[in-house]
């Protein structure tokens, strides 16, 4: 990928890439995005209420999550982002422990899945899943809670793979995803490799 701009600012159109830092305006909208950026549910959550501000107020969320159980996202999305009136977790921590459906008091519903880390095939299946379910719904916001903690599991060529069809399933119902690395924990190589796969790549320290 050509054109590394320097952070809080937007390179040329011709890359693709977005840099800014925390709390800046978006210059421009994307669909599937990923955010370079420390770990820290803090962190994400400013992130998701920023994705999907000027997006749709409460969207249907799919999640990926390696490192929170999925009944704290839900509750951390309810508290700190808004009321999504259904809320998927595919849940790849690997403990193989998933609450049951439930339904909120203000009517939205939360389901969760799980799968195990390595077994790519079968995320791949819970998130065709999720889709289906989500499409009945509208207003789709996509979030992998961390790439880097993929790449714990598989190599770089599997986690392209599996990245590109999530990528490719937000492009298809026309909705918004953001995905997160912590750029220290990986080589040049492999950053720049996965950037290339999102529509713009945010910057934030």
């Amino acid at each position: 990928m050509s054109g590394r701009g320097r952070a809080g600012h937007a390179t040329g159109e011709g890359d693709g890439v977005e840099r800014q830092d925390a709390g800046e305006p978006r210059t421009r909208t994307s669909k599937a995005e990923l955010a370079l950026t420390p770990p820290g549910a803090e962190r994400r959550t400013t992130l998701k209420r920023q994705a999907v501000t000027g997006y749709v107020e409460h969207p249907t969320v799919v999640e990926f999550t390696y490192d929170t159980d999925p009944v704290t996202l839900h509750e951390r999305w309810r508290a700190e982002v808004g009321s999504p009136p259904c809320h998927m977790v595919v849940d790849a921590s690997g403990t193989g422990e998933v609450p049951g459906p439930g339904v909120a008091a203000d009517g939205g519903s939360f389901a969760a899945e799980t799968a195990h880390p390595h077994d790519l095939t079968g995320l791949c299946m819970k998130w065709q899943d999720a889709l289906g379910e989500a499409r009945t719904h509208g207003g789709l916001f996509v979030a992998f809670d961390s790439v880097t903690a993929l790449l714990q599991y598989v190599d770089l060529r599997e986690a392209y793979r599996f990245l590109h069809t999530l990528v490719t399933g937000v492009h298809r119902t026309g909705a918004r995803g953001q995905f997160y690395l912590d750029p220290r924990a990986h080589d040049d190589r492999t950053v720049s490799t996965l950037q290339g796969l999102f529509d713009a790549v945010r910057c934030v320290d």
